[in-house]
């Protein structure tokens, strides 16, 4: 991480470098490698549906469950409620995008669209002040990053047998993060990055 950091310059690191780490290690044994592709006939269903947006925040730690993904959720609110409804929207709006490009149910209902739009939701909420532009470029980076994780993981998996993890996250948080320079009007970088309630008292 040390390392990373005059890489990045303005830019936080996010995960680049348990995906250095953590990749460099799956190569060698390519967990995904003759992996059986999903059932793209399977359908899904309403409980489904409802679920796959906790199922996608538990994804983050790598578990595809609903309930853990709740429990997640709710430890998070203690902190910052706003965190918590942007980790759950961007994982929704993961599920949705996976949806709407064909993704197989099973993928959609495990939450593996939803964990990296999650985070790059969450990533905006914490370092952006609150607005509707702020908003609008959670909403389009969360699109942006499913679309990323769909493009890329089938590629990824069938070369290298590994998993493609949080790299459409760090992708897409970072463009998120250089539109500051642009100066757009209401996308102000918070001062002092906190939680999206700090972020507002703060300015």
């Amino acid at each position: 991480a040390a390392a990373l950091k005059p890489l990045c310059g303005g830019v936080p690191q996010w995960t680049w470098a348990f995906n250095t780490i953590a990749l460099a290690s799956l190569a060698v044994i390519r967990p995904l490698a003759g992996a059986p592709p999903a059932d793209p006939a399977a359908a899904l269903s309403a409980v489904e549906w409802v679920l796959s947006p906790l199922a996608g925040v538990a994804q983050i730690f790598v578990v595809g469950d609903a309930v853990s993904g709740a429990m997640i959720l709710g430890a998070t609110a203690l902190y910052s409620p706003a965190c918590a409804v942007a980790a759950a929207y961007g994982s929704a709006v993961g599920a949705g995008t996976g949806y709407l490009l064909g993704a197989p149910a099973a993928e959609i209902a495990t939450g593996l669209w939803g964990f990296n739009p999650s985070l790059t939701a969450l990533a905006v909420s914490v370092f952006y002040v609150p607005s509707a532009g702020a908003a609008a470029l959670a909403t389009g980076g969360a699109v942006a990053t499913a679309a990323v994780f769909g493009g890329a993981k089938g590629a990824v998996a069938a070369s290298l047998g590994i998993p493609i993890a949080t790299l459409p996250f760090c992708a897409v948080a970072s463009g998120c993060h250089l539109l500051s320079l642009a100066n757009l009007p209401g996308l102000v970088l918070a001062a002092a990055p906190h939680s999206p309630e700090k972020n507002v008292a703060a300015g």
